[in-house]
């Protein structure tokens, strides 16, 4: 049977701060929850552990980023999606799965990392690859050509065997020449990626993947996806009372509302 490993970043800033550590906390109870099949990993900046008593499957490493000079921390932290590679063995797995901490799975993602391909990402509905947030390694030329949507940098996974590849390539664009001024690096970065990669892709539908603050507002739709990311705000408090709410009634409601009967007494 495939097996499969996931992994998130919660690097907050500045020191003390943590806000994504409790998104990811959601991110990996949501996926113990679904029975996401392999090796859950955490990289923190926390010395906190996510859990009192330890989850079977769950690794948290702690990393401590170096001193980012004049680039935005935000910025700086997106560079981790693929400068922690090197931290992770993934002999043994079939794909590799990286999500942003504000993701939260409503049902099981195993069957989205099945299939016979190398890269598979979310596109994100409506964009062009060659619009501003995607496109900074891309030239005016080629932006004029593309139809290709924007893929976002938040939701990745790459077969096993061509991880550390796949990472290599994307941190030596991201480090490289830009056709424009650097914006949203490690995002556009992922584009030039995807458009030049000769690997076999696969572009992850709405039904696997919805987007509630940017594409997907409306609640049916979302609750029927395997996956939310939160991509489209930047407020911490506004994402955790989100992934609050949805966790919440995705996984504890019924219709006797039980809960709410216990939190009455």
């Amino acid at each position: 049977m495939p097996r499969h490993l996931v992994y998130t970043l919660a690097l907050d800033h500045p020191p003390g701060a943590l806000g994504h550590r409790h998104m990811a906390k959601f991110l990996v109870l949501s996926l113990l929850r679904t029975r996401f099949d392999g090796e859950i990993v955490v990289f923190k900046t926390s010395a906190e552990p996510l859990f009192m008593i330890p989850r079977a499957g769950v690794r948290e490493i702690i990393v401590h980023p170096e001193d980012h000079g004049d680039e935005h921390f935000w910025n700086y932290a997106q560079a981790w999606k693929f400068k922690v590679r090197d931290h992770l063995d993934v002999t043994g797995f079939d794909k590799v799965l990286y999500l942003d901490a504000d993701c939260l799975a409503l049902g099981s993602l195993n069957s989205m990392l099945e299939g016979d391909w190398d890269l598979a990402f979310y596109s994100e509905p409506g964009s062009r690859a060659g619009d501003e947030g995607f496109n900074c390694f891309i030239s005016e030329e080629e932006a004029a050509t593309l139809s290709c949507e924007g893929v976002n940098g938040g939701v990745l996974a790459v077969s096993a065997a061509r991880y550390h590849e796949v990472m290599s390539e994307w941190e030596r664009i991201h480090f490289g020449p830009a056709q424009r001024t650097k914006y949203f690096t490690d995002q556009a970065a992922l584009n030039r990626l995807v458009i030049d990669s000769p690997l076999c892709k696969r572009v992850l539908t709405r039904s696997e993947v919805a987007a509630p603050f940017s594409h997907d507002p409306r609640a049916q739709d979302y609750f029927a996806s395997q996956l939310v990311h939160l991509a489209g705000s930047t407020d911490l408090y506004e994402k955790l009372r989100f992934m609050f709410g949805l966790y919440m009634n995705t996984f504890f409601f019924d219709e006797q509302a039980t809960l709410l009967n216990i939190l009455e007494i």
